[in-house]
């Protein structure tokens, strides 16, 4: 008979310079999955469905607890919290004879009066199974690591890609280690290095050449040691003003506490020579406009990096929109700007009416300020769609009702709005509401590197833009009240501080 493990998460990316909380409706308008709806919907995709297919090769039973996640928004607010902790915690004591436990969190995810929630959703489990029955989960890049996190598990694992395409992989790598452990064969020992840098999410891209790409890359030269089970290296998610936001690099070797200090130390030394690698320069959205309306051909990406809806930005952003219209561009298609308000007045006017009226920039004041606009209504769709790409395959995307407003003609610019903030990450985000993206010389795209997965290879040049917006990668732009100082880049050092190192 094979073991008895739970399963399931909650994630979450949250963004403290938001100024809306993510309650549990945002939860369950998207992914919330009780009981046996977690391993009916994951089957071939995901974390858990690698979980699944190795478990079955093993006789693995899955006890499914809860299955939790929605797109990044401010901090959870602790009502949301304690009722998904209380179906993860009841379900779980729930389970007789149980062997351990194998989870899906995200790593940053901050709830109203707790930093580091996946610390507290750990050290809540181990004190249901106890110090005997291991516990293994999979982290995003992005998570901002805390001792808390390694002292109630046994081994983490981080995905190696961004944008994130290795999910799957990384479920498969986590049951496996789990396995080896109650077998006997692996008995983690962990080092986390977090030294002082905190690098903006474009100097992560792990598709290109940067201070993230070569972290990952000798993570993965140090992984051929036998010794090792894996190294992480977890960018980090800058948006979030608290003590534990930063650089995070983990190895996880087998019984040999020596040698994960030693690489820990290593990957740290590494990290902070190369931490020049990881700035990134962005250009002004009217030259990008004019670059591709001079281009002889070709489709241009205009990356609006600061005002992506999976940072947790209202992503109702102006400033690129107006570019456009500025120029007078043609043959551009806009995904998207979220606003509730104006996909209202586009469906009581109908496809084919024309409409005028103000979109965008009514969030907050970080985001420009609204357009007015004239334009056609060409598509009305409930925005939901499958993805297709690289990233996620098979996963239902809900963008809620969603238009297509068709500004200045057939050629003109086609702007999606969205009644929630959506990330266009699929080329199935435009071929859903009737938009071929590859027919298109101008994208534009609210996404700040998870883009590039499923459109990199239909694009002629890609641009990231410099527009406002709470994910932007100048950091020096925030206003920081929390975050541990000094700090690379914010602050100017000379030398990396020793006492950046934990060891379990």
């Amino acid at each position: 008979m094979g073991y008895r493990l739970i399963t399931g998460g909650i994630s979450h990316e949250s963004n403290t310079f938001s100024n809306s909380p993510t309650t549990l409706e945002d939860f369950q308008r998207q992914t919330y999955n009780l009981g046996d709806e977690i391993l009916e919907r994951n089957i071939g995709r995901g974390i858990i469905g690698g979980f699944m297919e190795i478990g079955a090769t093993r006789g693995v039973e899955l006890l499914p607890t809860i299955q939790a996640s929605t797109t990044p928004k401010g901090p959870v607010t602790r009502e949301a919290f304690d009722h998904m902790m209380n179906e993860l915690l009841t379900r779980t004591e729930s389970f007789k004879d149980v062997d351990g436990a194998i989870l899906s969190l995200h790593g940053a995810m901050v709830v109203e009066g707790i930093d580091d929630a996946e610390g507290y959703i750990l050290r809540e489990l181990r004190r249901i199974l106890g110090s005997g029955k291991p516990i293994v989960s999979v982290l995003d890049l992005h998570a901002n690591m805390t001792k808390e996190m390694i002292d109630n598990s046994d081994c983490l694992v981080g995905y190696d890609t961004y944008p994130h395409v290795d999910q799957m992989e990384r479920g498969r790598e986590a049951m496996r280690i789990i396995l080896d452990i109650l077998d006997g064969e692996l008995k983690p020992t962990t080092a986390l290095a977090k030294p002082p840098i905190i690098p903006p999410l474009q100097g992560y891209v792990t598709f290109r050449a940067n201070g993230g790409s070569k972290l990952v890359a000798k993570a993965h030269e140090m992984e051929k040691n036998p010794r090792v089970i894996n190294v992480s290296t977890f960018g980090s998610f800058p948006f979030a003003d608290n003590p534990i936001t930063g650089l995070g690099l983990l190895v996880n070797t087998n019984n040999d506490r020596a040698l994960a200090e030693k690489l820990a130390r290593e990957l740290a030394e590494y990290a902070w020579e190369i931490k020049d690698e990881f700035l990134v320069k962005l250009v002004e959205p009217g030259f990008a406009v004019n670059v591709a309306l001079q281009a002889p051909g070709g489709t241009f990406i205009l990356a609006d990096v600061a005002d992506t809806g999976a940072g947790g930005t209202a992503g109702d952003g102006t400033v690129v929109l107006k570019a456009l219209l500025d120029s007078g561009a043609r043959d551009a298609a806009v995904a998207q700007i979220a606003d509730e308000e104006a996909v209202d007045e586009c469906i009581k006017a109908g496809v084919g009416s024309t409409v005028t009226l103000k979109v965008g920039g009514k969030h907050d004041r970080f985001h420009g300020d609204p357009v007015e606009v004239t334009g056609i209504v060409r598509c009305i769709s409930d925005g939901t769609y499958i993805r297709k790409g690289p990233q996620s395959p098979g996963a239902e995307e809900r963008m809620g009702p969603t238009v297509v407003l068709e500004i200045g003609g057939r050629h003109g610019i086609d702007l999606m709005l969205t009644s929630y903030r959506a990330h266009p990450s699929d080329l199935q985000h435009f071929r859903s509401v009737g938009i071929e993206p590859t027919d298109k010389r101008i994208l534009v795209l609210k996404s700040a590197a998870h883009y590039r997965a499923a459109f990199a290879p239909i694009a002629t040049e890609i641009f990231e833009v410099d527009a406002p917006g709470i994910c932007h990668p100048y950091l020096e732009r925030f206003t920081w009240k929390r975050l541990r100082r000094p700090i690379w880049p914010l602050d100017k050092m000379e030398e990396m501080p020793d006492d950046y190192l934990v060891v379990k």
